[in-house]
């Protein structure tokens, strides 16, 4: 998938100002269709597939993140080292 070069590094970001970007250009590239531009929206959809893509991989990381405490946790919990 390509990306704009001209976005920051949305890594960088809070969770909270991805999802505000994402709520946001997701009104836009509906106007934009609505309007008949199609080629606006096809930017604007772009720009938003890498929020989203972001957005995924953040939530992934973190559920991968959950899962591997999760299962030391219920290691430590098995094992009895006394």
């Amino acid at each position: 998938m390509m990306f704009n070069p001209l976005l920051p590094d949305l890594s960088k970001l809070k969770e909270q100002d991805i999802e505000s970007k994402i709520s946001e250009l997701s009104k836009k590239y509906f106007i934009a269709l609505k309007l008949g531009q199609g080629q606006a929206a096809q930017q604007i959809a772009v720009t938003l597939d890498a929020f989203k893509m972001e957005q995924k991989n953040r939530h992934h990381k973190s559920s991968q993140d959950l899962n591997k405490k999760t299962q030391q946790d219920g290691l430590e919990d098995l094992i009895n080292v006394d």
